[in-house]
């Protein structure tokens, strides 16, 4: 019956020793990798979800002939800009927009 309690004593001790080693090895690699990760930059277009919450705003205040006639004339619009933007494009011409632009930087960390 000694045998037996010094037995488990001895298997208590050594996983102590084997646990305390695991937590030291996972707090260097956990420090090294922090020390290795760079930082990113993620860009969300902010302009077009707001002009999507306008849009949908303004067509929620419409009747159902207004929506119809508003939404054909979206449509109309949105394919000129889009070969306004094609032929300046072909051109060669580096588009800057004349669109105001939100900026929002938010720091994690």
């Amino acid at each position: 019956m000694e045998l037996l309690s010094e037995y488990g004593l001895f298997l208590a001790k050594i996983v102590t020793v084997v646990v305390a080693i695991a937590v030291i090895v996972l707090l260097i690699v956990n420090a090294t990798q922090r020390k290795r990760q760079r930082g990113e930059l993620r860009v969300t277009n902010l302009s077009e979800q707001y002009q999507e919450m306008q849009d949908d705003l303004a067509a929620a205040l419409m009747d159902g002939h207004q929506q119809k006639l508003w939404h054909k004339a979206q449509k109309k619009k949105h394919k000129q800009e889009a070969k306004a933007a094609k032929a300046k494009a072909k051109l060669g011409d580096i588009a800057t927009s004349d669109k105001p632009r939100v900026w929002v930087i938010d720091f994690k960390g």
